[in-house]
């Protein structure tokens, strides 16, 4: 009988000792780490767009200055504007389809450094992170804007006037995948004209019998001059760059300018062939 209590007692011990080793090994594979979150700027006044390689599930944000929506009719781009300048840094949480997470510090600048965002699909994957890339060179995109400003004049005939407010396409120009659009607007009145924006649609020509014009909003990668206010009596030139495009015979390119507070809002159209008029330089 002791023999057999002895026998017990030894194979406890080695079930225990088993368990132990078990727990010890687990506990060794689970590692405490910390995500470290991107920085990221936005401003009022532009659009910053991230592009994550799934569709996204859901979007905290840590405060109420920071204004968030998915872009219409795709779910894995994230478009996000201040509805304030100059708030305390705040954050940001994303989360995707494939489980994972993304944190970002978000600061407000009047100038954000990159205002299209990616991340790497195949970076994303591994498991080992993920890395921010600016799709575009900015500090090229800013100087070739700021060349294209100072350029004469190309194209006549494309304007629109709203109560003593003209609006001019001046000329088109690319250089490799980007498109500058050389705008002029002229306030011919003695009330001060306050831009509240200046957007690019690309629209159907006609509308169907049946159903809404279809129409998708283009988000300019690079503004150059972005000043709001265009005073009595005086003109300003502003460049936007988009990426480049071709339209089809049955869609226009729609460029519209409002007024903050009040009615002034000229726009005007183009067709593909205007497009093809781009000039490289």
């Amino acid at each position: 009988m002791t023999f057999f209590k002895y026998t017990l007692q030894i194979m406890a011990a080695s079930v225990l000792l088993l368990l132990i080793l078990n727990l010890t090994a687990n506990a060794q594979k689970t590692e405490l780490y910390s995500l470290s979150p991107y920085p990221l700027e936005i401003t009022t006044r532009k659009t910053t767009n991230i592009i994550f390689p799934y569709d996204i599930v859901s979007v905290d944000k840590g405060n109420r200055w920071i204004l968030a929506q998915k872009a219409k009719g795709v779910s894995n781009i994230l478009q996000l504007k201040a509805a304030q300048g100059a708030f305390e840094q705040s954050n940001l949480t994303v989360l995707t389809r494939d489980g994972k997470l993304y944190s970002f510090l978000v600061d407000y600048s009047p100038e954000p450094l990159q205002l299209n965002i990616g991340f790497s699909k195949d970076i994303a994957e591994t498991g080992q992170g993920a890395i921010l890339k600016d799709d575009y060179n900015q500090a090229e995109i800013r100087q070739n804007a700021q060349k294209v400003s100072a350029l004469p004049r190309a194209l006549h005939g494309v304007s629109d006037k709203s109560y003593q407010v003209k609006m001019q396409l001046l000329g088109i120009y690319i250089k490799g995948d980007i498109m500058y659009y050389q705008l002029r607007l002229i306030n011919k009145s003695a009330i001060p004209y306050d831009i509240e924006s200046i957007r690019f649609f690309t629209r159907d020509s006609k509308k169907a019998k049946r159903g809404a014009v279809q129409q998708l909003e283009i988000q300019p990668v690079q503004v150059y001059n972005d000043s709001t206010r265009i005073e009595p009596g005086s003109a300003a030139v502003k460049v936007f760059a988009l990426p480049k495009m071709t339209l089809d015979a049955a869609k226009k390119l729609q460029i519209q300018c409002t007024e903050l507070g009040g009615g002034r809002r000229p726009r005007f159209a183009i067709q593909n062939k205007t497009l093809l008029k781009a000039s490289s330089f």
